[in-house]
This record gives C-alpha cells, sequence and structure tokens, in this order.
C-alpha cells in the first residue's frame, strides 16, 4: 500500500522531489516517538520494568500503517534510534536498552505487518472487518510480541516477575496502539476538504475531553471517572474512529497522568502499583473500544442508508432512463427529441444542464436549458453558443473534440476553461460532466450535466449519461430522416395541389390546406376545383390512407386520374366506379376516400357523391344542412353500382367540403366536430369563399394541435356567368331559339374586343350560329327545348376554340343524321378542328377557328 505521503502533491501536473520523503518520514517519526517517550518515562513512572502508558507504541504502527512498505525501514530505524537514546540516557545497560530496542520494532512490525497480510489495502477502521483485524493484529498480536520480548528483558535486567512484566507491557502498549495508533490510521480515510471545520470540531471535543477527564479523575473519594465517557460516545455516535481514538488516546494520557501524580479511584492502590496500571488501562481501553464500537454501528447505518438511497436512486434513475427512451421513441422530430432530453433526461441526473444541437447551416449551436437551470447559465445558453475553433466552453470543446468533458471541482473548471469559470461559480457549480450526441462518425450536438456538490461525479452517473447520449444520437438520427421525408413529402404535395381557376363558370371558389404540424404523419389530403366541359364545375375533396412520401405520390395520381375522368362528362358516380378501377394501379391508394361534386350554373343542379368521405356542408337562406345523400364505401371497398345525389341549389348557397383533420379531435367522437363545424359556419356572413375557408379553419383549429392535414373548399353557387366583353372568355346559356339573336350580339361585341377580321367574324357567328340551332332544335326530342351552353375562348392571337354542350339525347333517326351531317360539313369547311364527342350524358362539340 502507498500511504499519504506517497501521493503526488506537485503544482501544474509536476512530481515533487522524493528524495527527501525518507528523511522526512524518519524525522516525524523521531520527533513523535521521542515525545511520547519522553512522557512514558518522565510523566508515567517508566522503569527497566515497562511503562505503564507508551504512546511511541501507537506512533510507530500508525506510521506503518501510513506510509508504503518501501519507507518502513526508515519508521523503525528512526524508532529505533530513538528509543536507544533515551533509555542509555535514562541510565540502562546497553544490552537492557537493546532489549527494549528490540521490543520496541518487533512489536510494530509484528501488528502491521500481520494486519497487512489480511487488509493489504486500504484501512478503513469503521468497517467491521478492518476494525477485528487491526484489532486481532494492531493491538492484540503486535504488543504480545513486544511484552514477551520485554517481559523477558525485564526480568533478567531486574529480576521481575515475568507474568506481570508481561501484563504491563500489553496492556501500556496496547492502550496506545488502540487509541493513537487507531487516530493515526483514522485520517487516512477522512475525504478532502472542510478541514477547518473538522480541526475546531476535534480540538473542541479534545479539550473537553482532557477538561473532564482532569474533573473525573483528580478526587478520591467521589467516583466521577464517567464524566469524559459521554463525549467518546458522541464521538462514535459521529462515527469519526479517528476522533475516538484521538480522545482515548487523551483519556488515557490524563488518566494515567493524574493516576501517577497520585490522584483518582487507582492513587488506592498505589501500593499494588502493577495491579493499579494494569487495572486502569484495561478501564480505558473498555472505553475507547465501546466507543469505537458505536462508531462502527453508526457508520454501518449510514453505510447501509446510502446504499439505500443508491439503490433507490438507481431504481429511480432506471425507471426515469425508460420513460426517456419511451418518449424518445416515441418522439419524431427534433425538437420533439430535444423536449424529452430537457424535461425528462438531463434533469434526471443533474441540478442543471440542457442540451445543445449543431445547427445544419452553419449558424450558432442551438441550445436548451432545463427549467430549473440557474439565470447566468440560462442567459448563455439562450444567446447560442459559437461553435468557434478553440472551443472556449466546455459544451463546444466536446461538440469540436467529439470527446467526453469530466471536470470534478472549481479549480479544474477554472483551469481548463476559464470563460465559463465566472457563470459556473455563479450557478453553484462544483462539477461539470459534457457527453456529445453522435450518430455513427458524425457529432450532432452534447449533453451538459452541472451539478451543485462535490463528488456528483462517479461511475453511474456517468454511464447514465453516456446511455442518454447514445439514445439521443439514434433519436436525432431518426428525426433527421424523418424531417427530410416530412418536407419531402409536403413539398411534393404541394406542388401537386391544383390552383383554382379565377373565372371558372357560375361560382366562386376558395380553399384553404393546412399541413399537419411538424412531428406528426403527413397525410393524403388533397381537393380539386376546375371547369368541366358544358360551362360546369367539379369539386373534388379526397383523403389517401397512409403519411409520406407513398401518401402524397398516391394523392396525385389519384387527382389526375378523377379530372380525367371528370372531363369526359362522367357522372359524379361513374367518376368515383372508375377510381375504384384506378385505384388499383395505384400504390397507397387502398381505401381512401373521395368526395365528387359537379354544380351546372345553367340549371342550378348540383349532383355530388361520396366514397367514404365526410358529407358536404350546405348553407342557404341562414340554414345549415349535411347532404347525406348519394353515400357509399371507399374506393375499391363496394361490389355495386354507386350512387349520387342530385339537387337544385338555392341561388347564392355555399358549399363547404373539408377534409377529417378539420372536424376529427382526440378524446371525442366525430359527430361533436361535425356539430361544431355547423355551428360555426352557421355564424358566417358574406359570400367571399376564400373568407369562408380561413375562418372556418381559424376557428375550427384555435388552440389545437394540428396533427392531421386539412383541407377546406368553398364554393359559393351564382347564376349563370354574364361575361364582361372586354374578357378573353364568352359564356352563354340559350334555352330556346328566341335566345339565339342576343347570342350572335353579344358574340359580335366580344368580337370587337378581340380586333378580329370581319371575314373571321362572319366564320365565328355562322359558326356558332349552326352548332346553336342545331342542339336546340334536335338535342331534346320530346321535349320543346333544354339548355345549350356556348363558351368561347380566345387561345391565341391566331386561333379561338368554341365548345357547345347540351345535356340531351339527339333523335337517333335518320333526319338528325342528316340534319348533323350538313351542320357539321358547313362548320369544317370554316374550321381548323372539329371534335365530337358523344355519351349517355350529352353531346359536345369543340370547334377551332382561325383568326388570322
Amino acid at each position: 500500500m502507498t500511504g499519504v505521503v506517497d501521493a503526488p502533491a506537485g503544482v501544474a501536473g509536476q512530481r515533487p522531489d522524493r528524495r527527501w520523503v525518507p528523511l522526512w518520514i524518519a524525522l516525524a517519526v523521531a520527533v513523535a516517538y521521542a515525545l511520547g517517550s519522553g512522557c512514558a518515562w518522565l510523566l508515567f513512572r517508566a522503569s527497566d520494568a515497562g511503562a505503564v502508558f507508551f504512546p511511541p507504541a501507537g506512533v510507530t504502527l500508525g506510521a506503518l500503517l501510513l506510509v508504503g512498505r518501501r519507507h518502513w525501514v526508515w519508521v523503525l530505524g528512526a524508532a529505533g534510534t530513538v528509543e536507544l537514546a533515551i533509555n542509555l540516557w535514562q541510565g540502562l545497560a546497553p544490552l537492557t536498552a537493546g532489549g527494549f530496542v528490540l521490543t520496541n520494532v518487533v512489536e510494530p512490525l509484528v501488528g502491521a505487518a500481520l494486519l497487512r497480510r489480511f487488509r493489504p489495502g486500504r484501512i478503513d477502521l469503521t468497517r467491521r472487518r478492518d476494525a477485528l483485524a487491526f484489532l486481532g493484529c494492531a493491538v492484540g498480536a503486535g504488543p504480545l510480541a513486544g511484552a514477551l520480548i520485554g517481559a523477558t528483558t525485564s526480568a533478567w535486567a531486574s529480576d521481575a516477575q515475568w507474568w506481570a512484566a508481561l501484563t504491563q507491557f500489553w496492556a501500556g502498549d496496547g492502550l496506545a496502539v488502540l487509541t493513537l495508533g487507531a487516530a493515526l490510521v483514522g485520517l487516512d480515510t477522512l475525504r478532502v476538504g472542510g478541514w477547518s471545520r473538522r480541526i475546531w470540531r476535534a480540538t473542541a471535543m479534545l479539550t473537553g475531553t482532557a477538561g473532564l477527564a482532569v474533573v473525573g479523575f483528580w478526587p478520591h473519594e467521589v467516583p466521577l471517572v464517567y464524566l469524559p465517557v459521554p463525549l467518546l460516545l458522541v464521538a462514535g455516535f459521529l462515527g469519526r474512529v479517528a476522533t475516538v481514538g484521538g480522545a482515548g488516546f487523551v483519556l488515557a494520557f490524563t488518566a494515567n497522568l493524574l493516576s501517577a501524580a497520585g490522584h483518582g479511584p487507582w492513587a488506592a492502590l498505589a501500593d499494588r502499583p502493577r495491579l493499579e496500571t494494569a487495572s486502569l488501562q484495561v478501564y480505558l481501553a473498555c472505553v475507547v473500544v465501546g466507543a469505537w464500537v458505536l462508531a462502527i454501528a453508526v457508520a454501518e447505518r449510514d453505510r447501509a442508508r446510502a446504499r439505500s438511497r443508491r439503490e433507490v436512486a438507481a431504481r429511480r434513475r432506471l425507471q426515469a432512463l425508460q420513460d426517456v427512451t419511451a418518449g424518445l421513441a416515441t418522439a419524431a422530430t427534433s425538437e420533439q427529441v430535444t423536449r424529452v432530453l430537457v424535461e425528462r433526461g438531463v434533469g434526471l441526473i443533474a441540478d442543471h444542464g440542457g442540451v445543445a444541437l449543431v445547427d445544419r447551416r452553419g449558424g450558432p449551436l442551438r441550445a436548451w436549458p432545463i427549467a430549473a437551470g440557474p439565470p447566468p447559465i440560462a442567459a448563455g445558453w439562450h444567446a447560442g453558443l459559437p461553435l468557434g475553433e478553440d472551443g472556449p466552453m466546455p459544451i463546444t470543446h466536446a461538440i469540436r473534440t467529439g470527446q467526453s468533458v469530466e471536470l470534478v471541482s472549481p479549480a479544474e473548471i477554472a483551469a481548463r476553461f476559464p470563460r465559463y469559470a465566472e457563470p459556473a461559480a455563479a450557478a453553484g457549480t462544483r462539477s461539470l460532466l459534457v457527453v456529445p450526441v453522435r450518430a455513427g462518425e458524425r457529432t450532432l450536438g452534447a449533453l451538459a450535466f452541472a451539478f451543485r456538490r462535490d463528488g456528483a461525479l462517479g461511475p453511474e452517473i456517468t454511464s447514465v449519461a453516456r446511455t442518454l447520449a447514445e439514445l439521443a444520437g439514434q433519436a436525432f438520427d431518426r428525426a433527421a430522416l424523418y424531417e427530410a421525408e416530412y418536407e419531402a413529402a409536403h413539398q411534393l404535395q404541394r406542388s401537386l395541389l391544383p390552383r383554382i381557376p379565377p373565372d371558372l363558370p357560375g361560382v366562386r371558389a376558395g380553399v384553404c390546406y393546412r399541413p399537419a404540424e411538424r412531428g406528426h404523419d403527413v397525410g393524403g389530403d388533397w381537393y380539386d376545383v376546375f371547369e368541366l366541359p358544358g360551362n360546369r364545375v367539379g369539386l373534388a375533396v379526397g383523403d389517401v390512407v397512409g403519411h409520406g412520401l407513398t401518401s402524397a405520390i398516391a394523392m396525385g395520381r389519384l387527382q389526375q386520374s378523377l379530372r380525367s375522368v371528370a372531363m369526359t362528362g362522367a357522372s359524379p358516380a361513374e367518376v368515383l366506379e372508375a377510381l375504384d378501377t384506378a385505384s388499383a394501379a395505384v400504390s397507397g391508394a387502398d381505401y381512401a376516400t373521395v368526395g365528387y361534386a359537379e354544380y351546372s350554373p345553367a340549371d342550378r343542379i348540383l349532383t355530388y357523391a361520396c366514397a367514404g368521405h365526410l358529407p358536404p356542408l350546405l348553407i342557404a337562406d341562414g340554414a345549415v344542412r349535411f347532404l347525406d345523400g348519394g353515400r357509399s364505401q371507399p374506393l375499391r371497398l363496394p361490389t355495386g353500382p354507386r350512387p349520387q345525389t342530385q339537387l337544385e341549389a338555392p341561388p347564392g348557397a355555399m358549399i363547404v367540403w373539408y377534409s377529417d383533420g378539420l372536424v376529427e379531435r382526440r378524446h371525442e367522437v366525430i359527430d361533436t366536430g361535425l356539430d361544431r363545424l355547423a355551428k360555426i359556419a352557421g355564424t358566417l356572413t358574406g359570400v367571399e369563399p376564400q373568407a369562408w375557408c380561413e375562418e372556418l379553419l381559424t376557428r375550427m383549429t384555435a388552440d389545437q394541435t394540428i396533427t392531421d392535414d386539412i383541407v377546406v373548399a368553398c364554393l359559393q353557387l351564382g347564376d349563370p356567368p354574364a361575361t364582361a366583353d372586354g374578357s378573353a372568355v364568352l359564356r352563354l346559356t340559350l334555352r330556346s331559339p328566341a335566345d339565339l339573336a342576343p347570342a350572335r350580339r353579344r358574340l359580335r361585341d366580344w368580337s370587337a374586343g378581340r380586333e378580329l377580321s370581319p371575314e373571321r367574324v362572319d366564320a365565328l357567328l355562322t359558326t356558332c350560329n349552326e352548332a346553336l340551332s342545331n342542339a336546340l332544335e334536335h338535342a331534346y326530342p320530346g321535349s320543346r327545348f333544354g339548355p345549350v351552353a356556348l363558351k368561347v375562348i380566345e387561345i391565341d392571337r391566331r386561333q379561338v376554340r368554341v365548345e357547345v354542350t347540351d345535356w340531351g339525347q339527339w333523335r337517333a333517326a335518320a333526319s338528325a343524321g342528316e340534319e348533323r351531317g350538313r351542320g357539321l360539313q358547313l362548320i369544317n369547311q370554316m374550321a381548323r378542328r372539329v371534335v365530337l364527342d358523344l355519351s349517355e350524358h350529352g353531346t359536345r362539340v369543340t370547334i377551332t377557328l382561325p383568326t388570322g
């Protein structure tokens, strides 16, 4: 074992000059031995028969146990030399003096060697095994070996009784080892720090013991020798073996001194000195051992409590670590991971600290202190930490180097990071641990754990901190991947959502799309509002099951499929049936929900169908109702034709269609959300659809975390369009041949704004008149007339497109074919291109005319 004198004591990492260590040991032992031996000879009436109380025995034994084995020769040499000098000074014969030298060299050597044989490491006299070994080897066997030699020397030199001399030697040396030796050995177990307070406490204890010993051992008749005992018991109750030994030494010294001077109860045995000294030493030994036993019991109790507290703390840390692990497993974004670490991770083991992340854009570190962090530290965290090359702060140093920073004292903090010393001192930081957060070879950030108590950093704390850092690295890595996919999915989803045309026939539309907050799934919500042939408008709202890129891609493909089918003139039910087939080829489109409506401004007819989607809301004349017709299962589920519903919409009615994110809330049934939507919609005024969308979205999501994408589409149903002459699009609806003349006038006015030549105007008038006349006359057999829609579009400066649409059934007779044939022949002569679309829902003729 290397004792306290072998510990490094240099400054700034320099090792001390050890050449003088043995001399200092020898000098210290010689001085202490001389003082103790002098007291034995001069104060305790020592003689060649032996000393009644011999402090040098405790000095030598304690010195051997405090220093390394290589220094034992210096201890024993100093003790033997001083012993020989004093013996010769007292007039003992050389052989007698040599015998006592051998006694006082063999005795501590045997005791220390035996004790080191059984307890080779550091000796803690508050532990039962160490205490028993000390009593058996140092107090028992060592003094016994010395007593055998000393008693033999005394019997040979002065004809003393061998047994009496043996008892006197053993009692005097054993008591000295029990008190002074134990006190010296106990010093090696004291913690560093707080010496001033300990010195004052020990001084008060020793002074009190000396005073009470004088009072107790002075009178002859009054038995007061018990007065110092409570002080020794108090020292024992405090668990301080060094203090017990020191107080015991003071008590033994004072008692033997007063007894030698003829005071105290043992003075009555002055005529029997050997009995007097033996019984006094036994009494003193019993008092010291009793206090020592109490100190051991108290220390074991304290260790058991500390062990229990550590076990409880370990269990709590394990439970909290499991809680943190669960929180990190469900945290999807970097912000959520950081929140878990700050609220439940760093505060788990530290008094204050925080989390710092490297900014991907190269800015200062993003830092979050725990809520309990002191203001001096929190201010620095919130100000941002520059990741400088020199790493002036512990956390930046750990991130820059990828190595942990462990600082166990304020002095070490000030030495390594002077810039951090002042705020650390203001926050009461005594120790600090910074662990980098890594993912593979990349350092993502660091966790900082600061403590306001000494000795807080240990293997358990370090292990938990490193485990947290490993979990944090995995969580941040997952979050980065999720955030990248999230952004890609939303960018794709936004790019696929259409722009709503501003000049839809007979309606005004508004839409709002709000993605889920980061950390929640990217949904497949989508919308579409587009113009259909025949001056009609289509409205679609859908939701694809799932999240991420897959749902965004599926959403885009379904939207395009729906618009393509709708442009053929298919009814809402037929559109959904076509999507049933198309969704089979779209990955991720299974069980998607779609709502699709078609509105014809000419006759104010709204036709709609819902494939598992929530019903649209109709607001008209102050009344609010859900349109519950035309409902069927989500895509790919129904086995038969899908239903649809038609209704005549009142002028100025507002249609609201939405996705489930607007009305669904956790812990409540969806009917509650639908009722809330209807109530809010009933309070809205105005006719601007976009304002309706924004107000509904704001009020429906107030104080709510957006966990799913939300789509809101509003369609304000108005009268058929009366297109201004300056517009690039002309829309008209004719219901009888009487409307042909006004239509021609409108065409002339529109053509005048386009600067067409007279020949091109005549061709346009003739083409439109022929197509409209045929449709009005032949599209609705069996009835007087029906609506026919005209749409004229200036495609560019060189061509115009004309669309004539009806919703009737042309007569299938030969005459009908003849009429249609003569009309088409005339149109073909003037047109660049003619396309005829026939379906069970009506006929559309698209004519492209040159204008230049």
